[in-house]
């Protein structure tokens, strides 16, 4: 059985099967988020549940060289070879269980090393994201925030538990929504077993899972833009929000000005404040030479003048974070700017269906499979803001 300390430091045996991942999967979560939360223990003194069971069956997740630990081979966990003894968790003899925790322990592996920004686009991408949720399922309804009643007037005075006027709904879209599948599969030969570790195999699938994340963000980007059909999201040019350079300023009829940079960046500031900005390289050199830029070349600052210095009390923009696409669909001398408190939402699934972990650990077989993917929305419309430039 594995074991882990509860909160009071007492070791407590734990059955772990096909049960277990079955619960986590019935509650959409994966299994060690599952595991963490209905074995409450003291995480700072002995690691989380999940950690504890693992390292109990000989799952050592990292390698530790000052405690002398390095991550099991895949042998020593399919043949059930004697487990290395880890802090804080209880040393048994081999057993069924370490083959059920073989695949939540590598997929948690993959998680946390997609976590860390391992490629430039995504890691990029992941700063602008408003609320990034992780689930076990491949369906889910939009949470949607209604502002119509809080917007429309101002507050009113308000009787004894009569309700206020500006009342904010939250409710969930009527339209649910899959979250696309993108299986990665591994097989092994027999003599791999023997010197294939835990962390190698977790960094080889979290690498091809990171590719894809690196274009993929950069995907997620235009569907920001264009829309996205199966989101149920128009294109932000179809609900008004696009700008024209020379609408802000007529003279900026060749090119981008300081005077409709800064207007645009001004506008609509009482709902959002531009932090990032998408476009493609030729659109990132027109911002860095636009006409007018202010600059302090040739200016002698020692020099005796009379004059009182303009100083702005509450500015609604600050410095512009440029996202480079490399996406070579992205419209010509388009500047997409977005408000990364307010702005997107992404959904990543990344857990082994419950099917192939039954099939790995019931029938012994030498492969693994996990179900990937993402999906990404506009959270909030007033987060985006476009402009254009001749």
């Amino acid at each position: 059985m594995a074991a882990f300390y509860d909160e009071q430091g007492q070791i407590q045996q734990v059955e772990v099967s096909l049960d277990l991942v079955r619960e986590a999967a019935d509650n959409g979560m994966s299994v060690r988020d599952w595991v963490n939360t209905i074995y409450p223990t003291d995480a700072n003194a002995y690691g989380d549940a999940f950690t504890q069971f693992c390292a109990s069956e000989g799952l050592v997740l990292r390698t530790a060289k000052k405690a002398g630990l390095r991550a099991p081979s895949l042998q020593s966990v399919l043949d059930g070879k004697p487990k290395m003894e880890a802090t804080g968790a209880v040393v048994r003899n081999p057993s069924q269980q370490a083959r059920v925790l073989l695949m939540p322990a590598i997929g948690a592996l993959i998680e946390d090393k997609l976590t860390g920004d391992m490629d430039m686009h995504a890691s990029a991408f992941d700063s602008m994201i408003a609320l990034d949720d992780t689930i076990a399922d491949e369906w889910m309804l939009w949470p949607e925030a209604n502002y119509s009643k809080p917007e429309q007037g101002r507050s009113q005075v308000t009787s004894q538990l009569a309700r206020p006027a500006r009342m904010l709904t939250l409710t969930t879209s009527e339209k649910q929504v899959r979250i696309p599948t993108y299986a990665l599969g591994i097989e092994w030969s027999e003599q791999a077993t023997r010197y294939l570790n835990l962390d190698f195999v977790a960094l080889s699938i979290a690498r091809q899972i990171a590719v894809e994340r690196n274009e993929r963000a950069q995907e997620d980007l235009r569907s920001m833009l264009n829309g996205d059909l199966d989101m149920g999201q128009a294109s932000l040019a179809s609900l008004s929000k696009v700008k024209t350079a020379v609408s802000l300023d007529t003279a900026a009829t060749s090119g981008l000005t300081q005077k409709a940079w800064m207007l645009w960046l001004y506008s609509g500031t009482a709902r959002r404040r531009i932090t990032h900005v998408v476009t493609d390289i030729l659109g990132a050199m027109a911002i860095e030479a636009r006409v007018g830029r202010p600059t302090v070349s040739g200016d002698n600052n020692t020099s005796p003048r009379i004059n009182a210095e303009a100083s702005v009390l509450n500015p609604t923009w600050g410095d512009v974070q440029v996202f480079i696409t490399d996406d070579p669909n992205w419209p010509a001398k388009t500047i997409m700017g977005i408000d990364s408190e307010y702005a997107i939402q992404r959904v990543t699934s990344t857990n082994a269906s419950y099917q192939a972990q039954e099939d790995f650990v019931l029938r012994r077989g030498s492969a693994m499979r996990w179900d990937t993917g993402s999906i990404c929305r506009r959270l909030y419309l007033e987060a985006f803001e476009v402009l254009t430039y001749a």
